[in-house]
């Protein structure tokens, strides 16, 4: 978990995803949540769903529960970057 954990936070250090979302605390646990800019949580929710096959927990309004523990390390890049173009 330590090393997704750790992918996670290098992905995010991407300045573009600055403008899509601001990222809550997290820690090598299990999940972590985006707080979304400019578009519903569960629009991005169901775009992802129908569009990428990839789910995500839409926790209110503005933000989104990603479980990268199920993540393969490898993976997360690609997750971000899908993530991105919903929001955006």
């Amino acid at each position: 978990m330590k090393g997704r954990a750790l992918k996670v936070r290098e992905v995010l250090k991407n300045e573009k995803y600055e403008e899509a979302w601001d990222v809550y605390n997290f820690n090598a646990g299990y999940f972590m949540c985006l707080k979304i800019k400019g578009v519903d949580a569960e629009t991005v929710r169901l775009h992802l769903l129908d569009k990428y096959q990839t789910g995500v927990i839409a926790a209110n309004r503005t933000d989104l529960r990603i479980a990268f523990s199920c993540i393969e390390e490898e993976s997360i890049e690609e997750l971000f970057a899908i993530l991105y173009k919903a929001v955006l």
